[in-house]
């Protein structure tokens, strides 16, 4: 179990494949360019005495020279 916002973020960048930088530039959010990769990751949020939440994050990782949506 995550227990904090930055051990979600350690658990993010540990599991997020590698990138070829020659091929593709960093992770980002956003609506993926064509030929992006995408990641998607699903977070269930357990606080006592409450129904679970989930909610998820999606990254991208455009292509080199491609245009980085806005």
């Amino acid at each position: 179990m995550i227990g904090s916002a930055a051990e979600l973020v350690a658990w993010i960048r540990a599991n997020l494949p590698a990138l070829d930088e020659d091929r593709f530039e960093p992770w980002h959010t956003g609506p993926p360019a064509p030929g992006a990769l995408t990641a998607r990751i699903e977070v269930r949020i357990h606080t006592p005495e409450t129904r679970d939440r989930v909610t998820s994050i999606v990254l991208t990782a455009p292509p080199v020279g491609g245009d980085l949506p806005s």
